[in-house]
């Protein structure tokens, strides 16, 4: 992206369900495909973007929840909206902490996602497991966060969301 197309950018926003499945005290990811356009094969929460149409940002993100697992918003309890993220490309994350008694059923929408991650949430809550570090894209450095006690590596914005819920 040339450097004026990026300043010219239109900033996106989003919003992710970030659900603690109470039944297995988890927090649920979803792992992308790697046949997506934006983000292919991140470890992300279960969202999207804004549409027209879209009431508010919560809105948002349990059309999202429904769309890539199947999982309908009468099954969510709100717990509270956690802070906005900025992604390293400057779009906006409107983040809903929710929670769910399980997951099971759901059905993925193989287009969008390919994998279900379950973090337990001791490890989600634990400062340790989260590392600051320094990320260079497009000749430019930006400082991001790593959650470090996953074999997945879930890293920047998603991170910086989980982060919010450690102690």
């Amino acid at each position: 992206m040339e450097l004026n197309e990026f300043k010219n950018k239109k900033v996106a926003h989003s919003a992710v369900v970030v659900l603690y499945e109470r039944s297995s005290d988890s927090l649920i990811l979803t792992k992308r495909s790697d046949q997506l356009r934006s983000h292919p094969g991140e470890i992300c929460f279960p969202g999207g973007a804004w549409e027209e149409g879209d009431e508010n940002y919560y809105v948002t993100a349990l059309r999202e929840l429904q769309e890539e697992l199947g999982v309908g918003p009468e099954r969510i309890t709100l717990i509270r909206e956690l802070n906005i993220q900025k992604t390293l490309l400057g779009n906006i994350i409107h983040p809903w902490f929710a929670s769910i008694e399980s997951i099971h059923p759901y059905e993925l929408n193989q287009q969008e996602v390919v994998r279900l991650i379950s973090i337990s949430m001791p490890l989600v809550r634990d400062p340790q497991n989260y590392k600051d570090f320094v990320i260079e894209r497009e000749g430019r450095r930006y400082s991001t966060c790593e959650f470090t006690a996953n074999k997945d590596w879930v890293w920047g914005a998603t991170a910086r969301i989980m982060r919010q819920l450690a102690k």
